[in-house]
């Protein structure tokens, strides 16, 4: 019981400072929680399901940016090769926006620009996955390569812009006009995910830690589109139930699908 103890204990412990290390630097003003509960079921030997349930912050906590439920099932093709699908239903916050334009006008030396707000507005997505993964044993290290095709469709949604004329001069606000409702349309879009993971399996310790690195290819081109770096560990508390924590940096460079974050997930599975 002590050696649970403490890696809960310290689990709890890291969970509880990231985020308050996250405010020191403003370059991890790009900061969320993800939280995760997951229940699994073996129905033989190479077959299971499972369904996970997902909440994610984003913006230093401040806000909410995801919550998705999700089923999946998996059938074990060989001692070493398994095969996945599985289907998710998305909810995503798109957080309060302001674009700025270049400088519009000068005039007697008032700096004149536009600008456009957006308010946030939510939108539905549905998610549907098929994947390989390969696993081989080296001495207590476990490599794993998963290969996974992800199709995505997002619904159609309206949101609301405001274009602003101002001054720059005196930051005040003489025109605006809207807000204008406007479609966001349905978009479908085929990713290719391709993560690399290495877990190391601790004798008498039911704690394995692990380091992955995953790449989100766009199949428009074939470039990479996101990469993640994740460390983390699974904690198996009883026979049916374990926890795991994991720190995660999201990679957008050379992409404007978004801005790069650093997250901290904490997941709950029950096996039965």
């Amino acid at each position: 019981m002590g050696t649970k103890r403490f890696i809960i204990a310290s689990l709890l412990s890291i969970a509880i400072s990231l985020p308050s290390m996250a405010q020191i630097d403003d370059d991890i003003s790009n900061f969320g929680v993800w939280t995760s509960i997951g229940v699994e079921k073996k129905i033989s030997k190479k077959w299971g399901v499972e369904f996970e349930g997902e909440f994610r912050t984003a913006d230093a906590l401040n806000e909410v940016s995801r919550y998705s439920l999700g089923i999946s099932t998996d059938y074990k093709l060989t001692s070493w090769l398994k095969a996945d699908a599985g289907y998710v239903f998305l909810r995503d916050h798109n957080l309060k926006s302001f674009r700025e334009d270049p400088i519009a006008e000068e005039d007697e030396g008032w700096v004149i620009q536009q600008g456009e707000l957006t308010d946030a507005y939510w939108t539905s997505r549905h998610r549907f996955n098929v994947s390989l993964v390969g696993n081989v044993k080296l001495d207590r290290f476990k490599i794993s390569l998963r290969e996974r095709w992800q199709y995505t469709y997002r619904q159609e949604t309206s949101k609301y812009e405001t274009d602003y004329v101002f001054y720059d001069s005196e930051s005040t606000l003489p025109s605006v006009d809207g807000p204008t409702e406007k479609t966001v349309k349905s978009k479908g879009s085929n990713v290719l995910r391709s993560r690399l993971q290495v877990a190391y399996d601790i004798k008498s310790v039911p704690f394995e830690p692990y380091a992955s690195v995953e790449l989100y290819n766009d199949f428009d081109g074939f470039k990479i589109k996101k990469t993640r770096y994740t460390i983390g560990g699974d904690y198996k508390i009883a026979k049916k139930h374990s926890i795991g924590l994991y720190y995660r940096y999201q990679d957008f460079s050379g992409s404007d699908e978004g801005e790069s974050t650093h997250i901290l997930g904490v997941g709950y599975k029950f096996k039965f």
